[in-house]
């Protein structure tokens, strides 16, 4: 069926996608209709049990499979090509849809990804994005935080073009400025992929102002900070914590709601010809409502012509 024509974007959810669906996630989607935009149109990937009642501003696309959050990634994409993730990856590979969220299968998820959308021109790896507030107001847009364990020097320059073309697409941020986390600001300081990679963005990105330690990360000057996926993962995975301690103690501050990941939901995965979020697993109505949101945002926002402005620099 094909969408009307006034759509002004037109996001896929995977129904079946997270630790406790379906349920969760239609509970997030009856959160997230309250704030969508009227004229965005919201495809539901889903088995035909899940999509009975469907609400007016959504429309339903009935799968024949889904796949399960511990089944072997390119085994399940060969074995069930209607599934739900992958039926959500084709029709946004045929412009059917402008995003697709899913809080299933990341491996699935990736590997689908790049086999159905490929990578943008001059990027080896996609990377996943997070965001972490400033104490001043703003965001911070981090990369990778979890794809790529063992970057490359080469990478990081990637991730600083990315990250640029996130902030300004998506964030409205006029001259994004890049920074690299590492142990101290000083331009001999991390290991030999750090320190290469810090010359390698001090010749070649104009925006690049330097190293960044961790202990910056809510008063940074740089609206992008980059680093390998292994380092990013632990700085999120910390932050995540310190939301959970604050909870625990009793803690009261409006900024540390900032902190909560249900606040963003999903994370974009930044290097594919094409928009796809991916959300945690264990993710609630919450973090759900969040994704949608996030997958709007992303569906309109003019990713791909920042990146290709910011890598002809």
């Amino acid at each position: 069926m094909s969408l009307p024509f006034f759509v002004m974007s037109r996001i896929g959810i995977d129904i079946r996608g997270g630790d406790r669906a379906p349920q969760v996630v239609l509970d997030g989607l009856k959160l997230a209709l309250t704030e969508i935009k009227g004229d965005t149109q919201v495809v539901l990937y889903g088995l035909e049990d899940d999509l009975q009642e469907v609400p007016p501003q959504c429309e339903a696309r009935i799968c024949g499979s889904a796949i399960a959050m511990d089944e072997h990634p390119v085994r399940a994409l060969q074995q069930k090509s209607d599934s739900t993730l992958m039926q959500g990856i084709s029709d946004l590979a045929q412009g059917k849809i402008d995003s697709f969220a899913s809080a299933g299968h990341s491996g699935a998820l990736m590997v689908a990804s790049m086999q159905a959308l490929g990578l943008h021109e001059g990027i080896s790896r996609p990377a996943v994005v997070s965001l972490f507030p400033k104490l001043k107001g703003g965001q911070t847009v981090v990369l990778d935080v979890g794809i790529n364990v063992d970057a490359k020097p080469e990478q990081f320059l990637e991730f600083a073009r990315l990250g640029k073309a996130y902030a300004q697409s998506v964030l409205a941020c006029k001259e994004p400025r890049v920074a690299l986390l590492n142990t101290g600001s000083e331009e001999s300081k991390g290991n030999l992929v750090y320190q290469k990679a810090y010359q390698i963005l001090k010749e070649e990105e104009p925006s690049f102002i330097g190293n960044a330690e961790a202990r910056e990360l809510f008063n940074l000057e740089a609206e992008v900070l980059v680093c390998d996926g292994f380092t990013g993962n632990m700085l999120l995975k910390q932050t995540e914590s310190f939301y959970a301690l604050s909870r625990q103690l009793d803690l009261e501050h409006s900024f540390l709601e900032l902190l909560n990941y249900e606040k963003y939901g999903a994370s974009p995965i930044l290097g594919i010809k094409g928009k796809v979020l991916l959300a945690h697993g264990a993710s609630g109505p919450e973090a759900i409502k969040s994704m949608i949101l996030g997958a709007e945002s992303f569906a309109l926002a003019n990713f791909a012509e920042q990146f290709s402005a910011s890598s002809t620099i």
